[in-house]
């Protein structure tokens, strides 16, 4: 078990987050890193479809490093520790603030889009640090306690919003001066609830943030509407998805067939859900990258 695992589950029920949580070593974080940045450069000089969702939603599907990570014992340990024995992977996202970016995203829930039932108390998202995350590099600051509040209304924000909140963000105001920051060195990760309110601001350092998603979910989780899939990476049970598989090398046929049903296929299931919850309430927002 990890080193936090005894009180997680506390911090987790009542903050709705807890870091730091000690996962990849520094030297597993920096290899990570390291075939990251390859990953990028390969799907950039592909291009087509594979390029389009390069940083999202299923990376453990068709990269190594992705694959590796997200069945990390250190990180299974601390996810069953909160929701149990039988755990699968439903997204992988990259988080990138290019150094000196000003781009920012305003508070916003990410569970208000996903279109899951049974996320309250069966799933949860791992924010995987690569590199070190500061305040100065534009991390994740969260809003402690806001998931207790459920799925809070959110407004269209225009296109001066990044496209991982499909344009959306909170409605009701978040008391800033009681935000947390995630503070994180290379290789921990922090955990929090998919209705935590979180924001996070600019990169004003000379180096690029990195961080590392995974979304796990347990069985009794399930899709709104529609089919969608997911990567059984502890225990027996797949519930109400469609099974998926592991990438045998990178961007193997087998793992690109895989990964291009599996995002087309939940592509088109959140979709309308976002057309559902913005019907009536202006233009559609962006697609969602997560």
């Amino acid at each position: 078990m990890t080193t936090t695992a005894p009180d997680l589950a506390a911090r987790f029920r009542t903050d709705g987050f807890a870091f730091p949580v000690d996962a990849l070593t520094r030297a597993e974080a920096e290899q990570a890193l390291a075939e990251c940045q390859t990953y990028l450069r390969a799907v950039s000089a592909v291009g087509g479809a594979l390029a389009r969702y390069a940083a999202f939603p299923k990376i453990h599907l068709v990269a190594s490093w992705a694959d590796r990570i997200v069945h990390h014992p250190a990180i299974l340990d601390a996810v069953e520790s909160l929701l149990g024995p039988d755990l699968l992977v439903w997204s992988t996202n990259l988080f990138i603030r290019p150094a000196h970016s000003g781009s920012s995203l305003a508070w916003h829930q990410d569970a208000v889009y996903l279109g899951l039932d049974g996320y309250q108390q069966h799933a949860a998202r791992v924010w995987v640090a690569l590199t070190d995350t500061t305040v100065a590099n534009g991390t994740m600051r969260y809003a402690r306690g806001s998931h207790l509040r459920g799925a809070l209304p959110h407004r269209f924000g225009g296109s001066g919003l990044e496209d991982i909140m499909r344009g959306e963000e909170i409605a009701v105001d978040i008391d800033e001066a009681a935000a947390v920051d995630v503070l994180l060195d290379a290789g921990q990760c922090s955990v929090h609830h998919l209705a935590m309110a979180h924001a996070s601001g600019p990169n004003q350092t000379d180096t690029g943030r990195f961080n590392f998603a995974i979304d796990y979910i347990t069985p009794r989780v399930s899709p709104t509407a529609g089919e969608d899939s997911a990567l059984l990476v502890r225990g027996t049970d797949t519930g109400a998805f469609l099974p998926e598989r592991r990438p045998e090398s990178n961007f193997d046929q087998a793992a690109l067939n895989e990964f291009y049903s599996a995002v087309t296929r939940r592509q088109k299931r959140i979709d309308q859900t976002v057309q559902k919850r913005n019907a009536g309430k202006g233009p559609d927002t962006p697609r969602d990258p997560s």
